[in-house]
């Protein structure tokens, strides 16, 4: 059911973005990230569009079994505030934790990215992350 509180280019953008997670891929990172969007990525650094696409394939490589589920959304003009939560086998163990993307768009596609979670989950201790 849509989110009456959403534009249609918003809405819209959030139904793309759950279809990309229902099936990820890093050559389906286009369909939602422009080529020169810049990306803001915890723990990573900044990236192009472009590259975001081919480090997508790499890192959907590296964590087996890796899923996000979006749990909820917020628009306020051209940015979309989407909560998640990931689950995926991290140094030899099911970690969930749990972020928050921040989208500027522009034409349907987001033109920037903030991926903002703590990065300590990532890490071989594995910290609980934001929502512990």
């Amino acid at each position: 059911m849509p989110d009456t509180n959403l534009t249609p280019e918003l809405q819209d953008f959030y139904e793309r973005f759950k279809s990309f997670w229902a099936a990820p891929s890093g050559a389906r990172v286009p369909e939602v990230i422009a080529p020169d969007a810049k990306i803001h990525f915890t723990g990573v650094g900044i990236m192009s569009g472009a590259e975001y696409a081919d480090w997508m394939g790499e890192m959907l490589l590296q964590m087996e079994g890796m899923t996000v589920t979006p749990l909820d959304c917020a628009g306020n003009g051209d940015m979309l505030y989407i909560a998640w939560e990931t689950s995926a086998l991290i140094h030899g163990e099911r970690r969930v934790y749990r972020g928050v993307d921040r989208f500027r768009l522009k034409d349907g596609m987001a033109i920037e990215e903030h991926v903002i979670f703590d990065s300590a989950v990532l890490t071989p201790e594995g910290r609980g992350g934001i929502e512990q």
